[in-house]
């Protein structure tokens, strides 16, 4: 995408300083310039307008996550038609969900652009007998979440009015600062020599302790509360995978049950608490 600077001889204000100043032009300068358009960079593109794709051009990474050109991205529909209204926009994609691989069996992947701004505002094409290009608010697409298991969100086991909250209060920022738009000049904090080990601290026993009782001994998934005998069963997450990150915002109350749903725990649904959890529950 180009942009032409305007004609700066036609800006009253700056003409008139200039005479103020006696400053002549200069005798290379000519009223009629031949000017050259300013090409924005795929970052930018991607900050500003969004950038037409090809479904070739997408690429999905382990952790379902969508990047183009080497940048982590958001799908959306730009063309939408006026009779959607308000009320029917579509919605964002952050991840291959089950609606991406739905639109993609469809052939219905030319209808997407790529984005990656964190203001939640995107800029569509409404069409009538013409087309309107205006910025409007889109919501995150609720199979998007269900994918990365952000903050526990569960489609089936997470109550509609539950998930609807965590949707109005998704914030794009911090989607970003958990999964960085930048894939290639993000570097490692740590090399293979200064890398902490990727294992419980001493006191974690107390941390996680400390944690349950801040949340009632409740899952933050599906809600149950577990005490007393069946305590066993309630877990504490690491959200990022990192062990030794005990930070509040990383930690999260799940029961077994919730705690093998997330990426990379399935091993988890043949332990005995599994089973045992599993089978007594109504």
């Amino acid at each position: 995408m180009s942009f032409k600077l305007p004609n700066f001889l036609n800006w009253a204000l700056l003409n008139t300083l200039r005479n103020e100043m006696k400053a002549p032009l200069s005798e290379n300068f000519t009223s009629d310039p031949e000017f050259k358009p300013i090409d924005l960079t795929i970052p930018e593109l991607l900050r500003s307008t969004g950038v037409d794709i090809n479904i070739d051009e997408i690429s999905i990474l382990d952790d379902g996550t969508l990047t183009y050109n080497g940048y982590r991205v958001l799908l959306y529909i730009r063309d939408i038609p006026s009779i959607a209204g308000r009320d029917n926009m579509p919605k964002y994609h952050l991840a291959y969900c089950k609606t991406l691989e739905t639109m993609h069996k469809n052939s219905r992947f030319n209808r997407y652009v790529v984005a990656n701004s964190d203001s939640g505002e995107f800029q569509v094409n409404i069409i009538d007998s013409g087309v309107q290009s205006q910025t409007v608010r889109l919501n995150v697409c609720q199979n998007c979440l269900d994918k990365i298991h952000w903050q526990g969100f569960d489609m089936q086991k997470v109550a509609r009015t539950k998930r609807l909250q965590l949707v109005s209060q998704f914030a794009l920022v911090d989607f970003f600062k958990a999964y960085p738009r930048d894939l290639i000049s993000v570097k490692p904090s740590h090399t293979s020599d200064t890398a902490p080990l990727n294992d419980y601290t001493v006191d974690w026993p107390n941390i996680s302790k400390s944690i349950k009782i801040k949340h009632g001994y409740q899952c933050e998934t599906c809600n149950v509360v577990l005490r007393n005998s069946d305590s066993k069963y309630l877990h504490v997450h690491h959200r990022n995978g990192q062990k030794n990150d005990n930070r509040d915002s990383n930690l999260a109350v799940m029961c077994v049950a919730c705690h093998a749903e997330q990426p990379m725990h399935g091993h988890m649904k043949f332990t005995p608490d599994y089973k045992a959890f599993i089978a007594q529950r109504p």
